[in-house]
């Protein structure tokens, strides 16, 4: 898509730039014009010629930067290899500008003047022609260029903003989830079993549930937290669970000591766990499996078993937003996009369900 900028400026930018070489060869040496038939009586016309050939000039070797510099930007994005990037545009573009340049005047001349002999006067004003035309298109390819990192910046201005917005609302989404009325329905239940049960158990659950809304309230603002902070919210969050499904809810704890101090995006492996316990079945027949591990590669895997619950559809293979429990799971991609790391990896392959998160190095 052609920038308004590169509208305007092919159509008056480009001419202008192009009489201004012309003036600044004048300027130069003044005495190739006055030997350039302007001052007989084919002054009109030489001097018209002279100008719509610098106009067309000018028109070739503007097409010609932005081609050169669209032709560079799949196989060499700035962004991989700025130097050569640089090199190679550079001189892609000298190369083919003198061609063109040359080019033009030899077609003009034979057009124009076919049977005026060149002088020497004649060719030191054509190598001139040639070295201001280079310049010249260098000028504009550097413009156009120019326009071209002013656009990317504005675009990633206006990607953070929208990166930053979905944070805050990612960050509120966290928050809110956190603080599910259901969430503390069901708790409130259990405690009251507990508490008919076995009054110090319930003393326990009680502090653990403090725990976790305490965490939430201290973790929120924060973009990063340690992988141990993380699976000591995970643990009294698994504490509340167990209490609630009893032996019906496995969970399989294997971290790495030396990814301890890693980080990722707070409040990430409780929403993971609340996602698996919402969205399956959890019985005595059916009991849910969950496994947390890290790999080789600096990851950590949140694994769990795939029991369809009633009244849910069965999770399909497919984007994220489109899958139950897609609000959490956008959640924590959107969080990990904005902190510029790996999205999480969602494969979802009977009969299991699982979900890879990047480490961040301390």
């Amino acid at each position: 898509m052609v920038s308004s900028f590169n509208k305007w400026f092919r159509l008056v930018g480009t001419p202008l730039f192009g009489l201004l070489i012309y003036l600044i060869i004048y300027y130069i040496d003044p005495r190739s014009f006055e030997q350039a038939n302007y001052t007989g009586s084919e002054a009109w016309q030489a001097f018209c010629i002279d100008i719509g050939t610098t106009l067309i000039g000018a028109y070739l070797l503007s097409e010609m930067s932005i081609w050169v510099t669209y032709w560079l930007n799949r196989p060499l994005p700035w962004e991989r290899r700025p130097l050569l990037r640089f090199l190679t545009q550079f001189l892609t573009l000298t190369v083919t500008s003198v061609a063109t340049i040359w080019l033009l005047i030899k077609v003009t001349t034979l057009l124009a003047y076919p049977a005026y002999p060149l002088t020497e006067l004649d060719e030191l004003s054509i190598r001139q022609t040639l070295v201001f035309g280079s310049l010249m298109a260098l000028c504009l390819n550097g413009i156009h260029t120019g326009e071209y990192f002013f656009d990317r910046w504005r675009s990633l201005l206006i990607e953070a903003e929208r990166l930053k917005r979905e944070s805050v609302e990612a960050r509120y989404e966290a928050l809110k989830q956190q603080l599910d009325p259901h969430f503390l329905f069901n708790n409130l239940n259990t405690l009251t079993y507990i508490v008919e049960e076995d009054p110090k158990q319930a003393v326990d659950f009680i502090e653990k549930l403090a725990l976790v809304y305490r965490y939430v309230l201290q973790k929120r603002e924060q973009s990063l937290v340690s992988l141990d902070d993380e699976l000591t919210l995970a643990r009294s969050y698994l504490y509340l669970l167990e209490k609630r499904f009893g032996s019906n809810l496995c969970v399989e704890i294997s971290i790495a000591p030396a990814y301890l101090n890693w980080r990722l995006p707070p409040l990430t492996i409780q929403m993971l766990l609340e996602n698996a316990v919402k969205h399956n079945i959890i019985n005595s027949v059916q009991p849910l499996s969950i496994r947390l591990f890290t790999n080789d590669a600096a990851e950590l895997q949140v694994i769990n078993t795939k029991q369809k619950r009633i009244g849910h559809p069965a999770l399909q293979p497919g984007p994220v937003d489109d899958q139950p429990g897609g609000v959490g799971l956008r959640n924590i991609h959107n969080r990990y996009v904005l902190l510029g790391e790996r999205p999480p990896r969602v494969v979802d392959a009977s009969p299991s369900f699982s979900v890879t998160l990047t480490l961040i190095a301390p």
